[in-house]
């Protein structure tokens, strides 16, 4: 095997190990479905308290389904 053909095999073998890293950093989706469901599911519920009179209550909830949502984002 001359220089050329090694340097080839192993600019190959780089890449194999980037390429299979990448995939490893791929995000969860289920992971992020099942928070988005939660997220969801206390926007809905809080907005109920706040449409109840609680209002600040209400927007606590919508708070912290932000807070939910920015997290979602890193998953």
């Amino acid at each position: 095997m001359n220089k050329q053909e090694q340097l080839e095999k192993d600019l190959y073998e780089v890449n194999q190990r980037q390429t299979t890293q990448k995939l490893k950093d791929i995000p969860n989706p289920k992971l992020h479905q099942i928070i988005s469901f939660i997220k969801s599911t206390i926007r809905i519920v809080f907005s109920f308290v706040g449409i109840m009179g609680f209002y600040e209550l209400g927007f606590f909830g919508l708070l912290l389904a932000e807070i939910v949502g920015i997290y979602e984002e890193l998953v």
